[in-house]
């Protein structure tokens, strides 16, 4: 009987890595089993007979890892998380002017309901521009959000928070975000440090970024990848609506979880 072993390759971040290669190599030295790892970072090696392995992970860009399995009968053995650190230390994109492209980035939100539920939703009309220094400390992001352009799949709802309860996007039809401060956290992540202008309340934000690569588009262009969270609190930008259950809890959460998935565009100019 033989058994089976799991694991997921992935950043310090807990990122899946995607272009993976496992090798693992039995105790007497032979090769019993390469894969690559999937869009998550999982590998899976079937058909291992009894015994002690080393499983080696390796990707391009990425120091390698070693772990040892010891597989005694039939059944699936796990590793769990083999991390493999950057090479190099955070990757930057290229120095210049990036133009975000909307139609290809996303603006999620997400809030907790009722104290049991998360109810989510996006914004459609966005704009921004990100300039890379050849420093990338001294790098700056603006970008205005549409508040009217939010959007639950739900035509009720999407109106009370357009409404002065919530955005009062009549009043305020944009909110600005600026940063000019990143600074690295982590051997691929960074954090962005800015003020986003909501209503009329200015407040300090902190962003956690990972920079996902560059890439020649088929026009001609070249796109860069970024992914962004950050957590807000309603309360700070004057958004007081406090509708308690008979329970207690509140029927909207204070804190609001925020994830960008961006494009951008690299100016021609640069």
């Amino acid at each position: 009987m033989t058994a089976q072993l799991t694991a997921r390759v992935a950043t310090p971040a807990g990122r899946g890595i995607d272009t993976a290669v496992v090798t693992v190599m039995s105790q007497e030295g032979q090769q019993a089993a390469i894969v690559r790892s999937d869009g998550d970072g999982h590998i899976r090696v079937d058909d291992l007979a009894a015994g002690m392995y080393t499983v080696v992970a390796a990707a391009d860009g990425f120091q390698p890892a070693a772990r040892t399995a010891v597989v005694s009968g039939p059944g699936a053995v796990g590793l769990g998380e083999v991390t493999l650190a950057r090479v190099g230390g955070s990757p930057t994109p290229e120095a210049g002017r990036w133009e975000i492209d909307g139609s290809h980035s996303t603006i999620d939100i997400s809030v907790r309901h009722l104290g049991i539920a998360t109810v989510r939703g996006r914004f459609t009309e966005f704009t921004g521009t990100i300039v890379v220094g050849d420093d990338p400390e001294q790098s700056s992001v603006t970008a205005e959000i549409s508040t009217a352009s939010i959007d639950t799949d739900n035509r009720m709802r999407d109106e009370v928070l357009r409404s002065s309860a919530f955005f009062d996007a009549e009043r305020y039809p944009t909110t600005l975000f600026h940063a000019e401060r990143v600074r690295p956290a982590s051997d691929e992540t960074w954090t962005l440090e800015g003020t986003l202008t909501l209503r009329d309340a200015a407040v300090p934000v902190s962003l956690e970024l990972i920079f996902l690569g560059q890439t020649e588009d088929p026009w001609g262009g070249v796109r860069a990848g970024f992914q962004a969270t950050a957590t807000l609190r309603r309360r700070d930008f004057g958004i007081s609506f406090d509708d308690k259950l008979v329970s207690g809890a509140a029927q909207i959460g204070n804190t609001a979880r925020v994830r960008l998935d961006i494009q951008a565009v690299r100016s021609p100019e640069t």
